[in-house]
């Protein structure tokens, strides 16, 4: 995962009237904040040092997006004026955080009173840091802020590849493209399965012997027939030489049912996409979206840019009253990454019973290792976007707990950490999505810049 660029501009008010010490305690300032964001693990843009005069923040605006800076971190140093920063905001074209000089005398907190309050009257997103910049608290309090600005901005320009139509009747899953494009900067480009399943009829035996032998060293066994995990595997090579030739930045594709009647499913596809290896060595992470599943996508790829690891798409199956736990399975698929380790993976055969299948299929079959998750799922009523938020831990069980839903089926278990009745109260999907590691403050902050309704379901409530 590539460092998240931040765009630093350091500011006062214009005029010849201030003493010398300010304009160099201001300057000297600047070299402190971009230090500390440094520190944070963030790549830092500045355009020179201090910028005061509404020539030089439009300027300055100009030049950090054309260096493609993903949020912007304006220091204050004193009073500023602040039309000069919601010009430097327009130009600039993500959203800001203002971090106001909190040292004695300084009257940082006037100046970046100020500067947000012109960027709410502008409807510039915007959001006030006053703290010491070595303070760990303050430090926190920014981080969130941009890393939630920096998901929101990854996504602008991005393509997801969408393949197939409406998904066996999931109204929940489908949303008209040009909703896509306003609210996410999102365009989605379609394409029919057939061209897969086309390419895949002609990836070359050896380079497919090649993978089925890499799969073979390095999990926990194969059950599924040879034909059926050649066929996914070559499914899967055709995917991603596809995505790489039309510059997808994340798929969803329907699957179900014709794929199975017809080929094969998309289950290994969308491990390995998830993954970051394959038989080929380390490679980036791809969101792979199953039955066509829009607002699925969404979500997982804000998550994707929100942190490193896998992301998880699964079918909420039951709650488990005896053992206290939420039961997922997708119905064929995620990401081997998800497991303790490659040997507890095995791939099975098809977790799907009800449909024909030409070849047969595959799972990867293991129960999820546990740790701190935060589960998330973007959806709309009436129109309007909402994001489920909810914090858990997953739970290991031994393998053999399978057989009391789908044997086949890659689980994973949750223990929710919020009221399991007010999570079944704001559930509004068959599908959820999961990434290790607590986020629901960046989710918020997402949900604020793109103005979604965040539904965060706290820890102990």
């Amino acid at each position: 995962m590539s460092k998240k660029v931040i765009g630093l501009v350091s500011t006062f008010a214009p005029g010849d009237s201030w003493p010398q010490e300010t304009i160099d305690r201001v300057a000297a300032t600047h070299e402190v904040v971009k230090a500390a964001l440094r520190e944070m693990g963030y790549e830092v843009k500045d355009a020179g040092n201090v910028n005061r005069t509404m020539e030089d923040m439009v300027k300055a605006g100009k030049e950090l997006r054309c260096m493609g800076i993903q949020a912007l971190v304006l220091y204050v140093g004193t009073w500023t004026y602040a039309n000069c920063a919601a010009a430097l905001v327009r130009e600039a074209g993500v959203p800001v955080v203002i971090w106001a000089d909190a040292g004695a005398g300084t009257c940082g907190l006037v100046g970046g009173a100020i500067a947000r309050g012109g960027m709410d009257e502008f409807g510039f997103h915007a959001n006030l840091v006053y703290g010491p910049f070595e303070d760990a608290a303050a430090r926190e309090k920014c981080r969130v802020y941009l890393d939630a600005a920096c998901a929101v901005s990854s996504m602008k320009g991005e393509k997801l590849g969408l393949g197939g139509g409406t998904c066996m009747g999931m109204v929940t899953a489908v949303c008209d493209p040009n909703v896509v494009r306003e609210k996410f900067g999102v365009e989605i480009e379609t394409f029919e399965q057939m061209e897969i399943i086309a390419r895949a009829e002609k990836v070359d035996d050896d380079e497919a012997e090649k993978f089925y032998k890499w799969i073979e060293e390095s999990f926990g066994g194969i059950v599924t027939t040879k034909e059926a995990m050649m066929k996914q595997i070559k499914l899967y090579l055709a995917m991603k030489q596809f995505c790489r030739e039309n510059n997808l930045s994340f798929v969803s594709a329907k699957c179900l049912p014709e794929m199975a009647n017809q080929y094969t499913s998309f289950c290994l596809c969308h491990s390995m996409m998830g993954d970051c290896e394959d038989a080929f060595g380390k490679k980036e992470r791809m969101v792979f979206g199953c039955e066509a599943d829009i607002n699925a996508a969404l979500t997982m790829e804000l998550l994707h840019h929100l942190q490193e690891g896998p992301v998880m798409f699964t079918d909420l199956s039951q709650y488990d009253y005896k053992d206290q736990v939420l039961t997922t399975c997708n119905c064929g698929s995620q990401p081997t990454d998800f497991a303790r380790d490659k040997k507890e993976v095995i791939w099975e055969r098809e977790g799907v019973h009800e449909h024909y299948w030409k070849y047969g299929g595959t799972c990867p079959q293991y129960v999820t290792k546990e740790g701190r998750v935060t589960m998330a799922r973007l959806n709309r009523k009436q129109g309007e976007y909402e994001m489920l938020i909810v914090p858990a831990n997953a739970v290991y069980f031994d393998r053999e707990k399978l057989r009391e839903t789908i044997w086949e089926r890659p689980h994973a278990y949750f223990e929710l950490l919020c009221d399991k009745e007010t999570f079944f109260d704001e559930v509004r999907s068959n599908h959820i999505h999961v990434v290790y590691g607590e986020y629901e403050k960046e989710l918020k902050e997402i949900c604020s810049i793109l103005g979604i309704h965040a539904v965060c379901l706290e820890a102990g409530k």
